[in-house]
């Protein structure tokens, strides 16, 4: 009988007992998941660096936003800047690019302020791009040749007008302005724009540009266009021409594909002739939202070269940092 009311007691304790023990395993379980989940966003090196860059274009901004509205009290900010970098592999060998832009934007001057950062500030017109703006030998080459600029940016909306005033940072300065009309309007899944835009360079000259342009949302996975630009520049008499008639396709939430077919034509003495290329982007969000890698097979047809097909394959990386980028899925 003692040995039965000892039996009961035990057991008595051991249900007692279970349900704090449960709680703790629980609490253990808990903790281990918090510490797991403190090192993933810790993350390794590239993660904080990223963290790390981001918070600093924020605080650039905010700083820059401060002083040129004169309030102390920082609106959401999106500011971002942007990388993209790769190796560009054709018949003659591997060259590299490096492109690099900023938009500081700065809400407390009522939205009508933007700092604006390029690497390729001398760059006055994408209608004579075959390759990679920046190409050249090597990704660090293409960094250490960069011809950045500065400009502060002024926005007129109810024009639907921006002003650039700015210089390119190379040795003696060389200020430039820029000025943008754009028109545009969207009629269900339809929609059309169009810019006009004139640019003055100290040492690169005067010039016009006019784009023009479409676009059609068929469902969620496709849409289609066409672009149309052009651009005059007076100091040397050139003109050039380009068409691009494109096809979007979405694949999923991380990857996208881009199919073009572009037009290129020159009227001048220095100019380098016309060609036609077609290529295929492929982009995949590699990580959250800010790490975005492409591939892009294409092939060029240049007069130059009796329109014999060149190919080429870009492999790049696009790293955008910011805001906008902290903290995201």
């Amino acid at each position: 009988m003692i040995l039965s009311k000892e039996a009961l007691l035990l057991s008595g304790c051991l249900l007692v007992s279970l349900p704090l023990i449960a709680d703790e395993t629980d609490l253990a379980r808990d903790e281990q998941e918090k510490r797991h989940q403190e090192s993933l966003e810790k993350g390794s090196w590239w993660q904080s660096t990223h963290r790390s860059v981001s918070e600093t274009v924020d605080d650039w901004s905010r700083n820059i936003d401060a002083f040129l509205s004169g309030k102390q009290h920082v609106l959401s900010n999106e500011s971002y800047m942007r990388l993209r970098f790769g190796p560009i592999l054709s018949d003659d060998g591997a060259d590299g690019f490096f492109d690099f832009n900023a938009r500081l934007k700065l809400p407390n001057t009522k939205d009508r302020l933007r700092f604006v950062i390029e690497s390729d500030g001398d760059h006055l017109t994408s209608d004579n791009e075959v390759t990679e703006t920046s190409r050249d030998s090597s990704v660090v080459n293409s960094v250490a040749n960069s011809n950045v600029s500065a400009a502060v940016r002024y926005i007129k909306k109810s024009w639907g007008a921006d002003f650039d005033g700015g210089v390119l940072l190379a040795f003696p300065l060389n200020p430039f302005l820029r000025t943008r009309f754009s028109q545009g309007q969207r009629y269900g899944q339809w929609r059309w724009y169009q810019q006009e835009e004139a640019f003055a360079y100290y040492t690169e000259g005067t010039g016009l540009r006019y784009k023009l342009g479409y676009a059609h949302q068929l469902g969620d996975d496709f849409q289609y266009g066409s672009r149309f630009g052009t651009t005059w520049f007076a100091q040397d008499d050139e003109i050039y021409y380009r068409e691009d008639f494109f096809l979007k396709q979405s694949l999923n939430e991380k990857s996208k594909l881009l199919y073009q077919l572009s037009f290129l034509q020159a009227d001048g003495d220095d100019t380098d002739g016309n060609s036609f290329l077609y290529f295929v982007d492929y982009s995949r969000h590699l990580y959250k939202n800010w790490l975005i890698g492409h591939v892009k097979p294409q092939m060029t047809h240049e007069s130059d070269n009796d329109y014999q097909a060149d190919f080429s394959l870009t492999l790049s990386l696009e790293v955008l940092f910011g805001n906008p980028y902290l903290g995201t899925k």
